[in-house]
C-alpha cells in the first residue's frame, strides 16, 4: 500500500473533553537529551525546529515531528529516536513544569526576545477553561465513560505497580489521532494509514470497538510488539487506532464517533453489530457530540497564540544558520 514513510508527524497534545491532556512526558523517558527553544514566537520556534529537521534529514536521520494541538501547522518538537535527542518550546506546559527524568536538558536562546504568550496547555485564559468544562460536561451527558474505582487503597496500589513498570522502557507509546485547532477538526491519521501494510476496520453501534481495541492491545503487548496508540481527542481514554510498526499494520476503530474512515479495497473490515439504540436516540447523541465539537473548537481558537506577537521578531539568514549549526554539532556529535 505504498513506500514505508522515514520520516513521521504526531500529536502529542490535545483540547480533549477531559481538559488539555499531553504525552510528553512518555517521549521524555526514551531521550537522553532535550534541546529546550527559548525566545522570539511560538512561530519562529517552530521555523527552527523544521530548519534543524530539514537539515537532519539531508544527512539521512529518521526524524518525529510533533505539530500544537492548537495550530498543526506549527511545530511545537521533534525526536531523533536513533539519537535519543529531542527538541522542545520552551513555552510547552510539560516543560515549564521543568519536571525531566534523567537526561541532559540544554537551553537554547534564539534571537528576537521573548513574548509572552498564553499557552493552551497551562489554560491560564479562564474562557478555555470554561470551554473545557463546559464540553466535558456534555461528554458526560451522552457517553457511557469509564467506571472511576471506589477503593482509594486499590488506586494507592496501582499507582505503585505503574512506578515500578516505568522502570522498563514501554513498547506502548501514546499519541492523539486529532485535535480541535484553528482550522476546527483535524486528524492526523492519513499519513500513517495510507502507508500500511494491512488495515483492519471496526464497524457498528457506537463505541462497539472500545472493548475489541482492548483484547488487541492486550494481545499485541503479550507478544512484545511495539504497539503506538492514537487516542481519540472527544474521549482520550478510547483509542481510535493501533498501529504496530514492527509488521506495518493498523486497526482503526470507527464506532469511537472520531471521524468516518473510508474503507479502501484491502482493508478487512470487522462489522460488530447493528446499533440497538433507537433512531431519535442517536440523532439525540449525535447532536451532543457536534455540540462538544463546537466547544472545543472555540477553546483551540480561544487558546491560539501561534500569530501573537509575531512581526518584528524575525531571524536574520545568519542568525538562523548559527543556531542550525550549534545544535547540529551538538547532535552530531554524539
Amino acid at each position: 500500500m505504498g513506500i514505508k514513510q522515514k520520516n513521521r508527524h504526531y500529536l502529542a497534545s490535545a483540547l480533549t473533553s477531559k481538559g488539555f491532556i499531553s504525552f510528553w512526558p512518555e517521549r521524555f523517558k526514551e531521550l537522553k537529551r532535550l534541546y529546550l527553544l527559548q525566545g522570539n514566537t511560538i512561530s519562529g520556534q517552530s521555523l527552527a525546529i523544521r530548519l534543524l529537521g530539514l537539515a537532519l534529514e539531508d544527512r539521512s536521520l529518521h526524524i518525529n515531528y510533533f505539530h500544537r494541538a492548537e495550530d498543526p501547522m506549527v511545530l511545537e518538537g521533534m525526536i531523533i529516536p536513533v539519537k535519543g535527542f529531542g527538541v522542545l518550546s520552551r513555552d510547552h506546559p510539560c516543560a515549564q513544569l521543568g519536571s525531566f527524568p534523567s537526561l541532559k536538558v540544554k537551553t537554547v536562546e534564539l534571537p528576537g526576545g521573548s513574548v509572552q504568550t498564553k499557552d493552551c496547555g497551562a489554560l491560564g485564559n479562564e474562557k478555555v477553561g470554561q470551554l473545557l468544562n463546559a464540553a466535558g460536561e456534555i461528554h458526560n451527558s451522552c457517553c457511557s465513560g469509564y467506571g472511576d474505582p471506589s477503593d482509594a487503597g486499590v488506586m494507592n496500589k496501582a499507582t505503585g505497580w505503574i512506578k515500578d513498570f516505568q522502570e522498563r522502557e514501554s513498547v506502548l507509546k501514546h499519541f492523539f489521532a486529532g485535535s480541535v485547532t484553528v482550522q476546527g477538526e483535524v486528524e492526523f491519521l492519513h499519513h500513517l494509514l495510507k502507508h500500511c501494510r494491512k488495515r483492519y476496520l471496526l464497524k457498528g453501534a457506537p463505541e462497539s470497538g472500545t472493548k475489541v481495541m482492548q483484547e488487541i492491545l492486550i494481545e499485541a503487548l503479550s507478544c512484545r510488539y511495539g504497539v503506538e496508540a492514537f487516542h481519540s481527542w472527544i474521549d482520550p481514554m478510547q483509542r481510535v487506532a493501533l498501529f504496530f510498526p514492527e509488521i506495518q499494520v493498523a486497526v482503526v476503530d470507527i464506532t469511537c464517533c472520531y471521524k468516518d474512515l473510508s474503507p479502501l479495497p484491502d482493508d478487512v473490515v470487522w462489522d460488530l453489530g447493528g446499533n440497538t439504540q433507537t433512531e431519535a436516540c442517536c440523532q439525540e447523541a449525535g447532536r451532543k457530540v457536534q455540540k462538544l465539537k463546537s466547544f472545543l473548537t472555540e477553546a483551540g481558537r480561544t487558546a491560539d497564540t501561534s500569530e501573537e506577537g509575531k512581526e518584528g521578531l524575525y531571524f536574520t539568514e545568519d542568525e538562523l544558520d548559527e543556531i542550525i549549526s550549534q545544535l547540529l554539532r551538538d547532535i552530531l556529535s554524539k
